[in-house]
């Protein structure tokens, strides 16, 4: 044997390929006069440039594995590092920030051009949507596109599901408004709420928020197996104005909140931050499983979301907190979008999810959006000369048409029209408006109305005519939470 003692051991005739042993415990092998290879205690290193190429790679035993530059391969198994949403650990070449990353223990995280898409087994699709409300795009309107003097009474609607809560007499009022060519896409319809009559000064417990409502059957994939919370996730598409006139400036807060005041009496809130004015943003946040475990899952009120527009002092509490419900849906943070008239927020795809982690707003085709909302509300007349269910005569002076809803409601809806003058009936060939229409039986599936007119003609057992004599006549059927 020859001790080399860090000389070099020249292997080929213009010494340029060489093995050395100059560093304690380390091999060097230089070819062509670059460092390819390194031997140290029970590895070896492929340097910058230089590749190990083989046919085969075996793992030494029968339990190792072979791991490979953060990849286990093990017979049919590969497991792969965690990753994150900017670096997933499962990728292509050409696209190294989309693929597949673990965030958790038995989560899946899927990502396109570094944001999180969608997340397996923290946010799991209920009933096939994972959106839990009902029109959040705004593209279903039955009762008109604009109402005023919105919040002079509480549960006021507009756009289908969407409703104004006014606590307290609050005073402030808006325009509410379905609008088109808005959203972050520039394209949808959206919800613009308009200060018409400014409150810069609430008294402590004036609130206004607007708000869903969800049916307890239609909320049942946040309750745990132990009845507890599961985390949630809001997304929404949000634009803001203020006039200039009062005191917000930007970047502003809205505070958006988790509702359970129906079912287990909690509230959660989340001020939500406006960047800049008159832009589209979409902002989420996500709020974590809670342990609070009263809940009903039937055809009652359940859970809802909130959008504040403003609320007095009494209405302050604390942010990003599961706590007792108070209707204290504002942090000390929050604008107040009454102080001027002429402000406005608008919104529009609106997301409430299951999990931690909000992800793209789920479209749907407008058929599936309207049925969800008749479920809750059906304007079955509006306008002028619409013909509605004949009335079958069980008298000279009264009759009785059906109303066969378009889907099952909620409940045994209520009526409701616009006037008693915007309607005809016609027993006898001879005109008149009714003096009565009410509900004499109805049901989830169909409503039969008597009407009653003054004139006694007619024949029993005759069917009369019914229909609309003005173009400002509604007949609507409501079941709404």
């Amino acid at each position: 044997s020859k001790d080399l003692n860090g000389e070099q051991l020249i292997l080929d005739a213009d010494a340029d390929t060489t093995i050395t042993a100059d560093t304690d415990d380390q091999i060097d092998i230089r070819i062509s006069g670059a460092d390819d290879f390194k031997f140290t205690a029970n590895t070896l290193t492929a340097l910058s440039g230089s590749t190990i190429a083989t046919n085969t790679i075996a793992e030494t035993t029968g339990a190792s594995g072979v791991t490979i530059d953060g990849l286990l391969i093990k017979d049919s198994t590969a497991a792969f590092a965690d990753g994150a949403v900017a670096t997933p650990s499962i990728t292509n070449t050409g696209d190294l920030n989309s693929g597949v990353y673990f965030p958790a223990a038995d989560t899946v995280g899927i990502t396109a051009g570094g944001t999180e898409q969608f997340r397996f087994g923290s946010n799991p699709i209920p009933g096939g949507n994972k959106n839990l409300l009902i029109n959040g795009a705004m593209s279903v309107s039955q009762r008109g596109t604009s109402f005023t003097s919105f919040g002079a009474s509480d549960s006021e609607y507009g756009v289908d599901r969407w409703k104004i809560r006014s606590i307290s007499s609050a005073s402030a009022r808006w325009t509410a408004s379905q609008e088109s060519s808005g959203g972050d896409s520039g394209k949808d319809k959206w919800l613009k709420i308009l200060c018409t009559t400014a409150d810069g000064s609430p008294g402590t417990n004036e609130t206004q928020w607007i708000t869903q409502t969800i049916e307890g059957f239609n909320s049942t994939a946040v309750v745990a197996d132990d009845a507890s919370t599961k985390s949630m996730s809001v997304s929404l598409d949000i634009i803001a104005h203020a006039d200039g006139a009062g005191s917000i400036s930007f970047p502003a807060k809205v505070a958006v909140f988790l509702d359970m005041s129906a079912g287990a009496s909690r509230e959660y809130v989340h001020d939500v931050t406006i960047a800049a004015a008159d832009t589209w943003e979409r902002v989420t946040f996500s709020a974590p499983a809670d342990s609070f475990n009263t809940w009903t899952t039937d055809n009652a009120a359940n859970l809802g979301i909130g959008i504040s527009l403003y609320g007095g002092s009494g209405r302050v509490g604390a942010e990003d907190t599961y706590r007792a419900s108070g209707r204290d849906n504002i942090t000390s943070n929050t604008d107040n979008w009454a102080d001027a008239t002429n402000n406005y927020i608008g919104f529009t795809n609106v997301q409430l999810e299951v999990g931690g982690v909000a992800t793209d707003f789920a479209y749907e085709d407008i058929g599936t959006t309207l049925s969800k909302c008749q479920r809750y509300f059906n304007r079955a007349a509006s306008g002028n000369t619409n013909a509605l269910p004949p009335c079958m005569q069980e008298s000279t002076t009264n009759g009785y048409p059906t109303f066969q809803f378009p889907v099952q409601m909620r409940v045994k809806p209520s009526l409701d029209y616009s006037d008693l003058t915007h309607f005809g009936v016609d027993p006898g060939a001879s005109q008149q408006n009714p003096s009565v229409m009410a509900i004499s039986y109805g049901s989830g599936s169909m409503a039969w109305l008597q009407v009653t007119w003054g004139s006694a003609t007619g024949a029993t057992n005759n069917s009369t005519r019914f229909y609309t004599l003005s173009a400002s006549a509604t007949l609507d059927f409501s079941a709404e939470l």
